[in-house]
């Protein structure tokens, strides 16, 4: 193994910028109204990489990760103009993986195959539900029918893609999860990321819970379904590597 390799790291870049803020996200995001200036923020990034890269320099990055707030917000070109200046000034791994999160919404899935020719070779979708009910209960402004479009997109577009899923949602049941998890694994590749959901401090769920307007399932509840979780991917072939991610 060369130094390089031993000194492999991964560069994370956060695009700090949502079309909408969903009610349960404690994240470092936000709703612009006006557009964003790329070209401004494509020069912030490029300095900001070029002053790590000279605290860090002879490093070899073994992986990229795009993530936020909704990278795929993000024009191609600001994408590879990033990629680049993490090229610029560091060693890049010719099997390097590059990650963008994306929304599954029409608009951001038409911009797959840019995303693709700009260097980035996988994707991560927030689907979050796969029925239309809890997707407006959790905020999300796309249908359960466009995030299995955009899944089928990143398909064709990309070799790797993953999804993520929300459970533990309210009125939600073992076996209710359990069909969906199944459904879900019929449309994945090698990956899903489940997450139970948590109510966060200073999110709007948080205020509805203590309210008493939002009802989330009790503590055995929710271990059934984490354990439903468990036992289904497993049985699927998509056993646990992390307390909410799921891989072939």
């Amino acid at each position: 193994m060369s130094h390089a390799d031993r000194e492999a790291f991964g560069v994370y870049v956060h695009w700090p910028f949502c079309l909408s803020k969903c009610p349960y996200c404690d994240f470092n995001s936000h709703v612009r109204h006006a557009p964003v200036d790329e070209e401004r923020f494509v020069r912030a990034f490029a300095r900001e990489i070029e002053t790590t890269a000279a605290r860090v320099p002879g490093r070899q990055v073994s992986s990229i990760f795009l993530g936020g707030g909704t990278p795929s917000l993000m024009q191609p070109k600001t994408v590879g103009a990033v990629l680049d200046a993490i090229g610029k000034h560091w060693q890049v791994s010719r099997d390097v993986e590059v990650t963008l999160e994306a929304n599954p919404t029409s608009v951001e899935a038409t911009r797959f195959r840019g995303y693709r020719a700009a260097g980035v070779n996988r994707v991560s979708l927030g689907v979050q539900a796969l029925d239309d009910a809890s997707l407006k209960a959790l905020g999300r402004l796309h249908t359960a029918r466009e995030a299995l479009d955009a899944v089928a997109i990143a398909r064709s577009a990309f070799d790797r893609y993953s999804f993520d899923l929300i459970y533990a949602r309210p009125d939600q049941t073992p076996r209710m999860w359990a069909d969906e998890l199944k459904q879900a694994i019929s449309e994945a590749a090698e990956h899903l990321s489940l997450y139970q959901l948590t109510i966060e401090e200073g999110t709007p769920f948080f205020g509805l819970h203590a309210a008493g307007k939002l009802q989330t399932p009790d503590e055995a509840t929710a271990r059934a379904l984490y354990d439903v979780t468990q036992e289904v991917c497993a049985r699927e072939g998509l056993p646990a590597y992390e307390i909410s991610n799921h891989a072939r």
